[in-house]
């Protein structure tokens, strides 16, 4: 029923005082104003804490003890040790693309970083691990050589008349005009023996590394996931991998990675490591210390504990993560799939600060 209304002030008095602001305060309450979510706060912490006290800090400590391998006496350990220094440095760089890409869930760099990345993620992981075995083995040589010179020392029944007569064979007269006097030049054949060249090793590494990562500098690229129809909340996401057009192709970059990167490197650092352990018991055991040298104990100390280094920090790499990302016929897959994010980014923190540790100064010395 309409109202009856005397006069046009009338009906404006009553629409206006009629409204109760109760009204109003209903409508606002019932209006729903979207969240923004916190982009995950205890993430973000650890990624900063992680460019401070892992990326500044293991840099800083990797060129010290590069410029102490430079500025020492040259042997077969430390050469190895000056090249897993600088991958090191590589390694840590690197890291930082993959933290931020767990972080942000989808790749936010330019096209370009994603090739760089993959491919110095691979030669950083191939190096430094292949570093490592080769080490193990010249400690391994190092000592079966200090062995054998030590038994031949024994063996000889006066090894002084044995140095006389080696020197006698092995001693050049040098005459000149002007020096009347007679000088005799020793040259001991044996100081050969006694070093392991190092230069073959550490040059096929390198070339492993390389070959086994131009592919990824090649062939890696970013790709776009959409989003679902319908969904308004998500955004397109990012991946950085390495693009295959065929099943064949995709067939054989797994077989590579699977056997250059996984089971040869696991088999070789569990047999060496082994090794090297039973060989510096056995060092400790000898009656005469003399026969294993300091430098030989030295390298089979840096072989144990670089070896026990890797075990602990990349194992959980190379299987939680390596290994799901290539067996699955999708190319497009996260890493540490099988994990939850903030895990996936704890193990990706925990395997890159092996570098850091790595690269103190203060790990076993001579």
């Amino acid at each position: 029923m309409y109202d009856d209304y005397t006069s046009i002030e009338d009906y404006f008095s009553s629409e206006v005082y009629s409204t109760h602001p109760s009204d109003y305060d209903d409508h606002l309450d019932n209006v729903s104003i979207p969240a923004v979510p916190l982009p995950y706060p205890t993430e973000s912490v650890l990624w900063y804490a992680y460019n401070v006290a892992i990326v500044a800090v293991g840099i800083v400590l990797n060129l010290v003890l590069i410029k102490g391998i430079v500025g020492a006496k040259s042997s077969g350990a430390l050469l190895f040790v000056l090249q897993i220094a600088v991958v090191d440095v590589l390694t840590l760089r690197t890291s930082i693309w993959e933290l931020h890409y767990h972080l942000n869930r989808t790749w936010a760099y330019p096209t370009a970083h994603c090739t760089l990345y993959s491919g110095l993620e691979s030669f950083c992981c191939v190096a430094t691990v292949y570093f490592i075995i080769g080490l193990n083995f010249h400690s391994i040589a190092s000592y079966n050589l200090a062995v054998e010179l030590a038994k031949n020392a024994l063996t000889t029944s006066d090894a002084e008349m044995a140095a006389e007569s080696l020197t006698d064979e092995n001693s050049y007269e040098v005459a000149t005009d002007t020096i009347s006097q007679k000088r005799s030049l020793t040259i001991d054949y044996r100081y050969k023996r006694r070093r392991i060249s190092v230069l073959f090793p550490i040059l096929l590494v390198w070339f492993i590394a390389v070959s086994e990562s131009v592919p990824l500098f090649l062939y890696a690229d970013t790709v776009t996931v959409p989003v679902p129809e319908g969904d308004t909340e998500q955004h397109a996401k990012h991946y950085c991998t390495v693009l295959v057009n065929t099943l064949a192709n995709h067939s054989i970059v797994r077989f590579m990675v699977i056997s250059i990167r996984i089971i040869l490197p696991t088999a070789a650092l569990l047999i060496t490591l082994t090794q090297t352990v039973v060989k510096f018991y056995r060092g400790k055991n000898f009656t005469q210390p003399d026969e294993i040298d300091e430098n030989v104990a030295f390298a089979l100390k840096l072989s144990i504990f670089l070896s026990l280094s890797y075990a602990i920090f990349s194992f959980q790499r190379l299987y939680g993560s390596l290994l799901q990302e290539i067996l699955p016929e999708s190319y497009v897959v996260s890493k540490y799939p099988l994990f939850g994010p903030l895990v996936g980014l704890s193990l990706a923190t925990f395997h890159y600060s092996a570098s850091m540790i790595d690269g103190n100064p203060n790990f076993p010395t001579e």
